[in-house]
């Protein structure tokens, strides 16, 4: 099979192919944040965005939508997040069918403490191995990749695309 189409460019698949296998090998592995309080790497990415997104009027939709994640999906984690005590929805006046997503103050002050550590264990290298490169050339990373996500996105939905069953 000829994979020269990847050109120069092979050891960048190559790490990304691996980060997403390595990303979905963990995807429901729990990991204990508080006493009594486990999420998924998955469960804790929703919660970082609403508190990053703390003052956006983003409803459930929308975040659902901008990160990726199945509305269904991204309800079970909403719904968990708020058992927690993490995260509390409120309807716009003006449209009650949007939920707006909030941190509560006992969810910021549980991420406060865990982003510090999760940074300094899991980050803190990867971040070192980009110090050498610019601003400019970090941005045009990011949308090579937000570029290749929308692809993605569009090759899932197509119809060309079917699901066929393992046993089938």
């Amino acid at each position: 099979m000829n994979t020269k189409w990847m050109g120069r460019y092979r050891p960048l698949v190559a790490a990304l192919v691996r980060h997403s296998n390595l990303v979905q090998r963990g995807i429901n592995t729990k990991f204990e944040i508080e006493s009594g309080i486990s999420l998924s790497s998955q469960e804790w990415q929703v919660f970082e965005y609403i508190i990053e997104h703390l003052n956006d009027d983003a409803h459930m939709n929308m975040i659902s939508d901008r990160l990726g994640i199945p509305q269904s999906s991204f309800s079970k984690m909403v719904k968990l997040l708020c058992g927690y005590g993490l995260v509390e929805k409120y309807q716009m006046t003006n449209n009650r069918k949007n939920i707006i997503l909030r941190p509560s103050e006992l969810g910021l002050s549980i991420y406060e403490k865990h982003a510090t550590s999760l940074s300094e264990s899991t980050f803190a290298d990867f971040f070192i191995h980009l110090e050498s490169i610019g601003d400019e050339e970090i941005g045009q990373l990011t949308n090579a990749l937000e570029t290749f996500n929308d692809k993605l996105i569009e090759y899932y939905r197509s119809s060309d695309v079917k699901l066929v069953r393992k046993d089938a």
